[in-house]
């Protein structure tokens, strides 16, 4: 069997896909087919912090209990904290910051050398040796 290359969805388009979004839904059933689909333990966090922030937070915290059953959440690790580290600190000195959040994401993303699909491509496309996902 081929090995499928990974790819990890990024917060926002997660929460597309919870809300239904029929676009985001068609997008990540067309990535099932080529790509082994991930998360991050950060955007778990991400998404049960905004669920049980919300109004409905019974039923949205089972849709993201539903979600980690479906795709596989890599971890932050000891090499990913490094990474994180380095990222923060050089975006602090030219005044890039973006959210740390983030930036612990991108390091997973670097850790394991996988693309990420997101669209908030503003933000990560200041990380060098990102790869990210680029929808046509």
């Amino acid at each position: 069997m081929e090995k499928l290359e990974i790819i990890c969805l990024d917060s926002d388009i997660l929460i597309d896909f919870l809300r239904g979004d029929p676009l985001t839904t068609e997008k990540i059933n067309q990535l099932e087919e080529g790509f082994e689909i991930t998360t991050t333990t950060i955007n778990l966090f991400k998404l049960y912090y905004s669920a049980y922030k919300s109004k409905k937070a019974d039923k949205n915290v089972k849709a993201v209990d539903e979600l980690t059953t479906r795709f596989k959440a890599l971890k932050f690790t000891n090499k990913s904290s490094d990474i994180t580290g380095k990222i923060l600190a050089e975006l602090e000195k030219i005044g890039e910051l973006i959210d740390f959040r983030d930036v612990m994401v991108a390091g997973i993303i670097l850790e394991t050398n996988i693309m990420l699909y997101t669209r908030n491509t503003e933000h990560f496309k200041r990380i060098k040796g990102i790869n990210l996902y680029q929808t046509l």
